[in-house]
Formats: C-alpha cells, sequence, structure tokens
C-alpha cells in the first residue's frame, strides 16, 4: 500500500486513542457530559478514523484526529476537527431542503409519481448548495472548493474522508504535516478491518490532495518521496525568480527537513510522470549512485505521430548537444554519447483524426532528450506535441510520460517499484 505520509508516528497515538474510546465508550469521552457512544459503530457499523503528528510554526509536535462522513448522524463533534465546511451553514440548507423533499416524497410513496422529477430536481439543488459550502486549505495557505479543483458533481462523501480534514486543518493552522495514519474502527466489513492502515481512496480523496499539497503525491515515508510530475512543471529551479517553481521547490515545501537540492534525476519539464526525491542526505547519495551506475529501471509510455511498423527493436544513436543551438541535441556518429533506448509497440490508435502509435520505450542510458531525439531520428516519428523535434499542435501537450520506476530502497534495501498510467 502507498502511504502519502510517514505512518509510524501516528499510528502508534491513534491505536492509544482508539483503546481510550474503547475502553471509555464514548468518542467524546474528555467532554464532561459525553454524547456520543461508540455502541452504534461496533453493533452495526464503521467509520475511518485518523489522526495526524504536526509541526507548528515555533516548531512543537502536536495531534489532532478526525473521522470520515457522518458520526451518529453527526458532522462534527468535539474532540475532532471539524470537517471542510460551516457546520452551521450545512444545517441552514439542510433544514432549508429536507421537509420539502420529505413532503414529496411521502405523496410518491401514496402513489402520486408525478412528483418524482420536481423530488429529484430538488435534491439536486440540495446536493449542490452543500458542495458550494465546501472549503479546503491548501499548503500554499489558498483556500479552494471543488470548482477550483475542477472538480464537477461530486460523488457523495467527496472532501468528507478523515486525511482530507486533517490536512486542510494543518495547512489552515500554518502547521506541517509530519506523520499520518488512518484505521477502520468498528463492524467489520468484506474491505475494510479493525486495526489495520488504510491509505487515502483513489477516487474521492487523491483527486482533492494533489491540489492540497500542490503536487501530486504518490509516496513518502522517513527517506523518500515519490510524485507523479505533470507535464509543464520543471522538476528542478531553473535560471531567475520566475523558475523557482518546480516540483523540488514544492517537495522542500512540503517536506522542509529534506535536502536543501532533493533531486537526485528529473524529466523533461514538458514530460510527465514518475521521479523520486530523497528527504535525507543519506538517501540522496544512495540513490543517486543507483542513477548514475544505471541500477534503476525506467518505462516511458508516448505517442508517436504516424504508424510504426516495427513491433519492437532497439534504437542504438550517439547523442550530443547542439552547441549553436541550445537546448537541442542531435545525433552524432562520431562525437556523441551512447544512447540505447528498447521499445516496444503497444498499438495504433487514432488522435484528433490522425493515425498514431502508441509505444513503450525502455531507456538504457540517460542522455537528455534521448527519448525524443530517439523517436524522430531513429524511428523517424516524432512524439505528439514534441515543440523541439516535431509539432506541436494547438491544444496539444507532450505526449511522453514516465510511467515506471523501479530502485532500490536506500534505507531498507529492498528493490521497489511505482507507476501510474499516463493522461494521454
Amino acid at each position: 500500500m502507498d502511504f502519502l505520509f510517514p505512518t509510524k508516528k501516528a499510528e502508534a497515538l491513534l491505536k492509544a486513542e482508539i483503546e481510550i474510546i474503547k475502553r471509555e465508550g464514548f468518542f467524546d469521552y474528555a467532554e464532561k457530559s459525553p454524547r456520543f457512544p461508540i455502541s452504534p459503530l461496533v453493533e452495526t457499523k464503521g467509520l475511518m478514523l485518523g489522526l495526524m503528528v504536526a509541526r507548528t510554526k515555533s516548531g512543537e509536535e502536536v495531534s489532532f484526529k478526525a473521522f470520515s462522513g457522518v458520526l451518529s448522524k453527526n458532522v462534527s463533534i468535539p474532540g475532532f476537527v471539524p470537517p471542510c465546511f460551516s457546520k452551521n451553514e450545512y444545517e441552514k440548507v439542510i433544514s432549508e431542503y429536507d421537509e420539502r423533499i420529505h413532503k414529496l416524497t411521502e405523496v410518491i410513496g401514496n402513489g402520486d409519481l408525478s412528483k418524482e422529477e420536481e423530488r429529484h430536481a430538488l435534491s439536486l439543488e440540495c446536493l449542490k448548495k452543500l458542495e458550494d459550502l465546501y472549503s479546503f486549505s491548501t499548503i500554499t495557505g489558498n483556500r479552494i472548493g471543488f470548482k477550483e479543483m475542477g472538480i464537477e458533481n461530486p460523488s457523495t462523501g467527496t472532501g468528507d474522508c478523515a486525511t482530507i480534514r486533517l490536512l486542510s486543518y494543518c495547512f489552515r493552522k500554518g502547521f506541517t504535516p509530519i506523520s499520518l495514519a488512518e484505521m477502520w474502527f468498528g463492524k467489520e466489513t468484506q474491505t475494510r478491518k479493525e486495526g489495520v492502515l488504510y491509505p487515502p481512496c483513489d477516487e474521492k480523496c487523491k483527486p482533492i490532495i494533489k491540489h492540497l499539497l500542490n503536487i501530486d503525491l504518490l509516496y513518502s515515508d522517513d527517506d523518500i518521496a515519490v510524485i507523479n510530475k505533470p507535464a509543464g512543471l520543471l522538476s528542478v529551479p531553473g535560471k531567475g525568480p520566475d523558475k523557482m517553481d518546480c516540483a523540488s521547490t514544492r517537495i522542500r515545501t512540503l517536506f522542509p527537513t529534506s535536502p536543501t537540492l532533493p533531486s537526485v534525476h528529473r524529466l523533461d519539464m514538458d514530460t510527465s510522470g514518475i521521479l523520486v526525491y530523497a528527504k535525507t542526505e543519506e538517501a540522496k547519495r544512495k540513490l543517486s549512485i543507483q542513477f548514475e551506475n544505471r541500477e534503476t529501471e525506467k518505462v516511458y509510455v508516448a505517442l508517436l505521430r504516424g504508424v510504426l511498423k516495427e513491433d519492437e527493436g532497439d534504437i542504438d544513436l550517439p547523442i550530443r548537444l547542439d552547441v549553436e543551438n541550445r537546448p537541442y541535441q542531435i545525433v552524432d556518429m562520431e562525437n556523441g554519447k551512447r544512447a540505447l533506448t528498447h521499445f516496444e509497440k503497444i498499438r495504433i490508435e487514432v488522435l484528433n483524426g490522425e493515425k498514431v502509435t502508441r509505444v513503450r520505450f525502455f531507456p538504457h542510458t540517460g542522455r537528455t532528450h534521448q527519448l525524443r531525439i530517439h523517436s524522430a531520428s531513429g524511428l523517424n516519428l516524432p512524439i505528439v506535441g514534441d515543440r523541439l523535434y516535431g509539432e506541436r499542435k494547438e491544444g496539444e501537450r507532450l505526449c511522453l510520460h514516465a510511467e515506471s520506476l523501479t530502485f532500490t530502497h536506500p534505507a531498507t534495501g529492498k528493490r521497489v517499484t511505482f507507476s501510474v498510467p499516463p493522461t494521454f
């Protein structure tokens, strides 16, 4: 399972908290008159409980907890961080629509089916008003809603999970997250077992989390962070203040104790996909050695403009910088450095009315623009959207994606693989 933050500290505290809740029999056990017993959840259903350890602006470590969804018909209870909306505004919307919807339901239940469309429209109107109440705090200090994230018609429960609430609360306070854990509490299901750690769900949580973190974080522990870099974002800072925003800088913002330069490899700005960053100097040293010695395994997916006849093969063309036309690279059989790429054709597709070939690349060397040059000059089919070695039509991006990266974990010594499919 892929976790966004180290879990050890938060897991220990969450387990201790759950033991107290079980012993006392109430979620709000610290209150003088607790009102939320655990019995309904233990007997009939369960929910996710989460806990975060964070560092305050003064350097103090604090912890706070949250639950997912609704607990005993309440969106907020004492001792847990609040939901990502105003409870009062939420209750106003519910009270405005609840009675009207229930009346229509009674009429329909009595046989007047003509009211079904009216009830449906009223329910949608209520949901839309509830969606507009959500406001999430990001690591950059901004407040955003579903609209700003490009999430239209979010499914029920989106934005209500414990991780989202914990992150938003953490950033609203100006804290830095250190450790995070989520566990199932209550009646077990086929997919949820009590006392087991679970990562955020892909469907509802991760689309929001990448906006809160300002980066698509796939995995993080005490030593490394793995991200899915979007096309258009630099891997490392460029020259000039306008090029300081990059994946490396965003990693440092999220993990301020990581090395000043946490990068150990990079992707072209126009290329998307897997990048690993070091969170300690020792991890950086070990990862850097692996990349230098070609002990890592990289897999890319690309769309080539045109039809590739070969099913697979190798491209062995030496490359060097075109010193008179930077940043272009050129094939030079005499002075170029050896560059070797294996390719496999996946299928022929149609993109905007033209035939393209989806391929998978396995680079054995790591020269600058290697795959772009080998596509254009080795296969005579440039990558779709390549503004340097081919053509970028209106609305296109460079269709090159680092799909998979395999390396030896610098702390555990185990071989690990991270992968994420392309969006093209």
